[in-house]
């Protein structure tokens, strides 16, 4: 299912959007596309001639998100990182900061994966696209020479996805208290370690 709809004017949508990532902040499922119209001052019928449907506006949000992130921007400085143990630094600071956003969000797409198959094709397409750009940087280390003995591209890509997914970023952060700074470094260093032939000498956890 696209999201992509042409009705209207592009102010009103953008502020519906911001409206839903308030309500979406603020309420999490409970969201309803009256409290995304009662926020944004448009009428419900506003809402779906923009978006749809609840789904729809989800995934726009989404890809919204993407763009007031300035997610590209992100991922090229990631690319640029001298070194590969920079190029891991960087990305995890990436989702750190990104994880933190898109949190509320996240939640929902996967909540509802498995009872939602709009919802569900649309995380796991966000997923997938997750995993590519793990896959491009793992290729960048073994192209140089970098990976660890032990590991093929596959297998690290795949490590170097799931342990950046937001679900061990939400326990760290948010169930064990882990500091922004501790997660980037200390997963940093265990990236580093793991997957690099030549690993930095680690600064001390704080």
């Amino acid at each position: 299912m696209s999201s992509d709809r042409s009705y209207g004017d592009p102010e009103t949508r953008r502020r519906i959007l911001e409206a839903t990532h308030e309500v979406v902040v603020e309420r999490g499922s409970r969201l309803k596309l009256s409290d995304v119209a009662d926020r944004a001052d448009v009428s419900r019928q506003a809402v779906y001639l923009h978006f749809g449907d609840r789904t729809q506006l989800l995934v726009a949000l989404v890809q919204h998100m993407d763009e007031s992130l300035h997610l590209g921007e992100s991922l090229a400085r990631v690319q640029d990182a001298p070194t590969n143990s920079e190029l891991i630094e960087r990305t995890m600071q990436l989702h750190a900061s990104f994880s933190a956003a898109i949190d509320p969000i996240a939640l929902i797409l996967d909540a509802a994966q498995y009872e939602d198959e709009a919802l569900g094709t649309a995380w796991r397409d966000r997923l997938r696209f997750r995993h590519q750009v793990h896959r491009d940087l793992i290729e960048r280390i073994a192209d140089e020479g970098s990976l660890a003995d032990g590991w093929t591209p596959d297998t690290a890509a795949d490590v170097f996805y799931a342990i950046t997914l937001p679900g061990p970023w939400r326990e760290l952060t948010q169930e064990l208290g882990w500091t922004s700074d501790q997660y980037v470094l200390l997963m940093t260093t265990v990236l580093q370690r793991a997957l690099l032939a030549d690993p930095p000498v680690p600064n001390s956890p704080t």
